[in-house]
């Protein structure tokens, strides 16, 4: 695999960038604690978890929560053929590993603990976990797995720190993960100078001729996202005609990824009619509290309370000086362009 290809890399010498954080991750793994990775969309969570995993010797199953948000039948299918089971038992009958399950005390005791028994030790990456469906059936079933299996499981969980995600990292005294220690990392954007080596590297590797006032110009453009950066480097170094071209093709296909990505989040979170008008707000660029609210002629209590739910989904950052920003710049540009269009 190169370092353009955009797929996420599952071994360490195709990770760029990330030699702390992986050695952090895999310090944690290797000592058996539940790590959480938060951080913004494409920013490397999922590529930095694989390699993780290439890293640590034994087994391990992956769940991706955006194609199976079902926890209890994520884990049946993956733990069933991980075991190799051909069925296994659900409320006194048999059923195969395809059955449609729900978190329920019955599953959760006698199922899922045979199912990681006949597993033995094992990693289990939930990959975009806020997808996951109910949240306090999902505590309920970690909580167990912690309390029951912690000598043969270790869990890696990805993703932004909102429905499944909070009551994993801020549990109220009722929930039933509540106590429960985990380790979280935040995994934050690349430096302009890491961006700028990271382009450098692909475009050797790729064998393509390039510019170093294009290529800073790509950086200072894609503000340390690596997804970014590695779709213009997978355009530029399939198709090198020119830097502007790479770009206007990336940006294309990052407008297509925001809009479903904002569709897709629209169905999902109460309240984000009003959200997404912050984003277009901020779109305009970094603005202080006073201003947002007053631009909006939103009251201080629903500002904030919504500020903080786009900051729990990684759209929004508080700058050193106070005012907040979109932290990706291309949906900030597709923010834009939706309101001329």
């Amino acid at each position: 695999m190169t370092l353009f290809d955009p797929s996420p890399k599952s071994s360490s010498k195709d990770l760029f960038g990330r030699d702390k954080e992986l050695h952090e991750l895999v310090d944690h793994v290797g000592n058996r604690r539940w790590v959480v990775l938060l951080g913004p969309r494409r920013i490397g969570k999922t590529s930095l978890a694989r390699c993780a995993l290439s890293k640590v010797h034994g087994k391990h199953v992956i769940i991706d929560a955006r194609e199976e948000n079902e926890l209890a039948r994520a884990l049946t299918l993956s733990l069933g053929q991980s075991s190799r089971l051909s069925g296994l038992q659900v409320g006194g009958g048999v059923a195969p590993v395809s059955a449609s399950l729900g978190i329920t005390r019955d599953f959760i005791q006698t199922s899922l603990g045979r199912l990681l028994d006949a597993s033995g030790k094992m990693i289990i990456l939930i990959d975009e976990a806020q997808w996951l469906r109910n949240p306090r059936g999902v505590s309920m079933l970690l909580a167990h797995i912690y309390d029951y299996h912690y000598d043969k499981v270790t869990m890696i969980i990805t993703g932004s720190a909102v429905g499944v995600m909070k009551s994993i990292l801020e549990p109220s005294s009722k929930s039933p993960f509540y106590g429960r220690a985990v380790t979280t990392m935040e995994i934050a954007r690349w430096s302009p100078s890491t961006s700028l080596s990271f382009l450098n590297s692909g475009c050797k590797e790729s064998h393509v001729r390039y510019d170093e006032g294009d290529l800073s110009r790509v950086v200072d453009r894609l503000d340390g996202i690596p997804g970014w950066l590695t779709l213009y480097g997978y355009f530029y170094s399939t198709a090198p005609e020119s830097s502007d071209k790479a770009m206007k093709k990336t940006i294309n296909e990052a407008s297509k990824i925001v809009r479903d990505e904002l569709e897709n989040i629209s169905g999902m979170y109460l309240g984000w009619k009003r959200q997404l008008m912050i984003l277009k707000e901020l779109s305009k660029g970094p603005k202080g509290f006073s201003e947002i609210a007053s631009d909006l002629e939103l009251n201080h209590t629903t500002l904030s309370a919504n500020l903080e739910m786009l900051h729990r989904l990684r759209y929004v950052s508080k700058q050193t000086d106070g005012d907040y920003s979109i932290i990706d710049p291309l949906v900030s540009e597709y923010l834009v362009k939706q309101k001329r269009s």
